[in-house]
């Protein structure tokens, strides 16, 4: 199912620091985008994450994919290329780049 779908919507109530939401408000008018929207943007990444493919750029589900047995990273199902194809420095970027995501995704990075 694409996470993008139309559908039914549900309320939802939620509790937020004052400050964060504030932050996030401001931050959202800004960009023009409904809190409403980030939120259900987020959601719907924590369930069914999306990624792209480093080497050739192809959208996919990452628990829709395998995992290379050497290196431990997911295959892209369209062109195979894993953790295994990139030098030491790339490969370092992308697993800092991927703990950000995984911090903001578990609530561990604090202001």
């Amino acid at each position: 199912m694409n996470r993008r779908e139309g559908g039914t919507k549900d309320r939802l109530t939620v509790t937020i620091d004052h400050l964060v939401l504030q932050r996030a408000k401001e931050a959202a008018d800004r960009k023009r985008i409904p809190l409403s929207r980030l939120i259900e943007n987020f959601l719907a990444f924590f369930a069914t994450p999306e990624v792209y493919c480093f080497n050739c750029g192809e959208q996919f589900q990452s628990t829709e994919t395998d995992l290379c047995l050497k290196c431990g990273w997911m295959r892209c199902p369209k062109c195979t290329a894993c953790g295994c194809s990139v030098s030491e420095e790339t490969a370092a970027a992308i697993f800092y780049m991927r703990k950000v995501y995984e911090d903001l995704l578990a609530g561990r990075i604090k202001r």
